[in-house]
């Protein structure tokens, strides 16, 4: 078993999180460490789980609204195409995360208290 030091770990890592930046999917970061790092798809995939929080991490509130209209018109370009393509459930799975993304989630969430009781229970 290879021993890896924190150095070359962190390096890894790093490069993985600037491969994500630059906008390469998760399987292409993972074959991209397996090849060139000559590692286990378990030690990529967990190199990408920290990838990955580190990119949650960096979203400031600034950036929020931008990321949101950039997913909000990415998920119109897929509608639209799976429209030409007469694929109707993906269009409608587009139109459902447009209005997840959108409109439902700035409706006020209200929770149901009055359902605490199950059972036989007769008030």
């Amino acid at each position: 078993m290879a021993v890896v030091t924190r150095k070359e770990r962190n390096a890894r890592r790093n490069d993985a999180l600037r491969k994500m930046e630059k906008g390469w999917g998760v399987g292409q970061t993972i074959n991209y460490l397996v090849h060139d790092y000559k590692i286990t798809r378990r030690s990529a995939n967990l190199d990408i789980q920290w990838a990955s929080a580190k990119l949650v991490q960096n979203l400031t509130k600034t950036e929020r609204p931008d990321l949101l209209a950039w997913l909000l018109y990415q998920s119109q370009q897929v509608f639209l195409k799976s429209m030409e393509a007469e694929q109707y459930s993906a269009a409608t799975g587009c139109l459902n995360l447009i209005w997840k993304m959108g409109i439902e989630s700035g409706k006020p969430k209200f929770s149901n208290t009055a359902k605490t009781f199950h059972g036989n229970y007769r008030g």
